[in-house]
């Protein structure tokens, strides 16, 4: 172990002394496989490869099967590996550049460095292993691709201007060993709980396209990390990634382009700080990160402030930092058109601003700072805040039911149904038992007046029929005829429905049994009836009250007049709220 440190320490010497190359001057020239055979063969601990042009050579290369000229990724095998023991190390190197090449089927043991380095055309590696992760450094290249491959750790990027950086099918590892890496200073070291997957800090240099395509990320022990801090990139696209667990933070970087976020899965808050993208070519549905929202990460080891941080409130400048990046992310959907993202990416904003309310009453308490608090609260628990009218609604139906259950055991004039009307109801049924009457009976009794009156239009006419013309009477006929008609009918339905026909106390055994069940079915349907009506008149009174259309005289007495004021303040602040609250949803769409 003592040379290995010794000969890492050399390393770094080394490193830091040597002189940068010209960009086109360079000591050497090597083909692709001469390099990979030079890896593979040497048995120090640090394989350095410095001011060297790296090409692809047609007939020493085409004959190597670990090395592609215009590589198809279906023809990759994975029968034969190379493995490089070394730490690789290419400092002012020329990757090559003259044509669309590949490496496949290496395994790295060891950290491999760029340093300084330039080309790479479209340079890819193809089912490789990198097991101590991979380090970028000051580079100038065009597309460097990795297909199928295995990286464990991490990637490291640090101004490194490409085209093209691109990790596609690739599988990403992470677990709690701190791996050797010459480049990686006290504050870059991975830290308890948590390790990078990729640290890319940018400044300078523009990294045009970054992408992660179906990959997989899995960790032990850790949680990893994808930092992606300063610099400017064109387009920022990661398709099919379940970050499992991991953190994705943009801190201080911009995408100019497109941003393209599609199909991910994301347990923890996406850092968002200073974080700028295009709202029209920008493609990130909200419901991927819609349980876990954004947030504000002061290291890794320690939770982030979210929208659900009591402890954001207390500082301004990471509220209002935090609130930015909502607003940021709420524009975007607005001027896309995405309505149901923007609504959700408003409620957590909404959140904020209602802990914030909270947050202000707690350290000065008094009656606007608490209606601020809890208004905010209601309008999150009946709308949404003004985003779901639906919800709004729903409510608003189940106080108008609230208030009719209240209304059905208190009396209305509309049916007048109370004590005193059960009591006449049922003496009527003791007379009907005790006495010789019919139902038939009961019914003239009942409409007498109605019969006399209707004798009385009928020998009016007569007597009017030589005095007024003949049309008239005509006229008259059929509204006597259909009220005699109307009055027939149900005489004749209670004369057919009969079944005491004369006293209780005279009917048999079996006639009584019969007629008992029978009686109590009918009563049974008569007190359903009137239950049904005293609904019905309690739920209309309920929605009359709660929309405020106004009905003159109130057909309630005593407490349940005082109730339907209540109601009727309840539903015109309730109404309003849902009114304006369409509105907005109907404008938006």
């Amino acid at each position: 172990m003592t040379k290995i440190y010794l000969a890492i320490l050399l390393f770094v010497a080394l490193f830091y002394s040597s002189p940068l190359c010209s960009q086109n001057n360079y000591k050497r020239k090597i083909s692709i496989s001469e390099w990979v055979d030079e890896m593979e063969n040497c048995k120090d601990v640090l394989y350095r490869l410095e001011n060297t042009e790296i090409y692809f050579d047609e007939v020493k290369d085409s004959l190597s099967s670990f090395i592609k000229f215009q590589y198809l990724l279906s023809d990759t095998t994975l029968d034969q590996v190379k493995t490089i023991k070394p730490i690789i190390l290419l400092k002012d190197c020329k990757l090559p550049d003259n044509s669309t090449c590949s490496v496949s089927n290496l395994v790295f043991n060891n950290n491999v460095t760029l340093y300084n380095c330039e080309g790479a055309s479209q340079f890819r590696f193809i089912n490789c292993t990198f097991k101590k992760g991979i380090d970028f450094r000051n580079l100038e290249l065009n597309d460097i691709e990795f297909w199928n491959c295995k990286i464990l750790h991490r990637v490291v990027v640090y101004e490194m201007r490409a085209s093209v950086f691109l990790f596609s099918n690739c599988s990403f590892y992470a677990d709690s060993t701190i791996i050797y890496s010459p480049f990686v200073n006290g504050d870059e070291k991975e830290r308890s709980g948590f390790q990078y997957l990729f640290m890319i800090r940018q400044n300078e240099r523009k990294l045009n396209n970054f992408y992660l395509d179906h990959c997989k990320i899995s960790s032990s022990g850790v949680k990893p990390v994808l930092s992606i801090h300063g610099g400017k990139y064109d387009v920022i696209g990661f398709d099919n990634i379940d970050f499992s667990n991991g953190i994705l933070d943009f801190n201080n970087c911009s995408v100019k382009e497109n941003l393209l976020i599609e199909r991910c899965k994301f347990t923890q808050p996406i850092g968002s700080n200073n974080f700028s993208f295009p709202n029209n070519n920008t493609s990130f549905n909200w419901a991927q990160i819609d349980s876990v929202g954004l947030g504000l990460y002061d290291g890794y080891k320690q939770s982030p402030f979210t929208h659900l941080s009591d402890t954001l409130v207390s500082d301004v400048y990471i509220f209002n930092a935090l609130q930015s990046s909502y607003r940021k992310f709420f524009t975007m959907y607005k001027s896309q058109g995405d309505n149901e993202s923007a609504n959700a990416c408003l409620i957590q904003m909404k959140d904020m601003e209602t802990r914030k309310y909270k947050h202000l009453y707690t350290q000065n308490p008094g009656i606007q700072s608490w209606f601020n608090w809890r208004f905010n609260q209601f309008l999150k628990y009946f709308s949404k805040y003004g985003t779901s009218p639906v919800q709004s609604l729903i409510i608003s139906l189940w106080t108008i039911l609230i208030f009719a259950a209240v209304y059905f055991f208190f009396y209305s004039d509309w049916d007048g149904i109370n004590r005193s009307f059960l009591i006449r109801q049922h003496r009527k049924l003791l007379e009907y038992f005790r006495s010789e009457q019919r139902l038939e009976d009961f019914y003239t009794v009942n409409y007498k007046e109605d019969f006399k009156t209707f004798e009385d239009y009928k020998n009016e006419m007569k007597v009017s029929y030589a005095e007024i013309p003949f049309f008239i009477v005509l006229l008259g006929r059929p509204l006597y005829l259909l009220s005699i008609i109307k009055h027939k009918i149900a005489t004749f339905i209670y004369r057919r429905t009969e079944l005491l026909q004369g006293r209780w106390s005279s009917l048999k055994p079996k006639r009584k049994v019969f007629v008992g069940i029978t009686i109590s079915i009918v009563i049974f349907v008569y007190l359903l009836y009137l239950t049904l009506v005293r609904v019905l008149n309690a739920t209309t009174l309920s929605i009359n009250v709660f929309s405020t259309l106004g009905f003159g005289a109130i057909p309630v007495k005593g407490i349940s007049r005082y109730i339907t004021i209540i109601e009727g303040f309840l539903g015109w602040f309730l109404l309003s709220i849902f009114s304006v609250s369409l509105i907005s949803q109907m404008i938006q769409n």
